[in-house]
């Protein structure tokens, strides 16, 4: 008896649970298609359930996601701290991605863990083309396609191309730029190398002075073997 009511509390725990997830995604909606770089906004509603999403969503963040409806991979925070208690979208620029394919989704989770989600969408680059889904089937057996993306990230070519324009002289420039841009370190090897010359000198001064020193000892000992003779 108390197994079975065990079992009947926490059902209603789950399911309690499952009632408080008011908010529903409704933007972007399947077949939408994002060009890297743009702006989008981010739409949610209330999926008419108890408590409204004021209530239930007071804080919540938006996460980019890709993989499998069992294994979902995160990519990036869209945003956090949003209050479904207001503005009911967020406008967001998307990032670059590979591949372009729709194969991405939003999630969001409230500080409950409730969780809800888009429907896939498409990320495409300027000229509009994108790939098909690797998988098309979910490995529970839905008829829903599928694939892994990731971030592109280009802060090095960002840097390459807004660095300076080459110069006329390039020896001299980088002669420049590397005598400017390591001066602690070109002073640091001129102390290391004044210390190793002064040391190498102290080290040849003492040895002069032990020479000198076993060529007196010997000295004396010579002349007192050669006294003793003469006696």
């Amino acid at each position: 008896m108390a197994f079975c009511f065990l079992i009947a509390f926490g059902l209603s725990l789950i399911l309690s649970h499952l009632a408080s997830a008011s908010l529903a995604p409704s933007y972007p909606e399947p077949g939408t298609v994002w060009t890297v770089g743009k702006d989008y906004e981010i739409k949610w509603e209330e999926d008419g359930t108890k408590p409204s999403m004021a209530v239930g969503w007071k804080n919540f963040k938006i996460d980019l996601m890709t993989g499998d409806n069992m294994d979902q991979i995160f990519l990036t925070n869209v945003a956090s701290n949003l209050s479904a208690d207001g503005a009911q979208s967020f406008r967001w620029k998307v990032p670059d991605v590979a591949p372009y394919s729709p194969i991405y989704f939003f999630m969001f989770t409230n500080d409950k863990g409730e969780n809800a989600w888009t429907t896939r969408f498409a990320i495409v680059g300027e000229d509009g083309n994108q790939e098909f889904p690797d998988n098309h089937i979910q490995p529970s057996g839905e008829k829903i396609p599928w694939g892994i993306g990731k971030l592109v990230m280009k802060a090095a070519a960002d840097r390459t191309s807004s660095g300076p324009a080459p110069s006329s002289t390039p020896s001299a420039t980088a002669e420049q730029s590397s005598s400017s841009s390591v001066p602690e370190s070109s002073s640091s090897t001129a102390s290391v190398a004044a210390s190793r010359d002064n040391g190498m000198k102290v080290a040849t001064k003492d040895k002069s002075g032990c020479a000198a020193s076993r060529a007196s000892v010997v000295l004396a000992t010579a002349l007192g073997l050669f006294a003793t003779f003469l006696w």
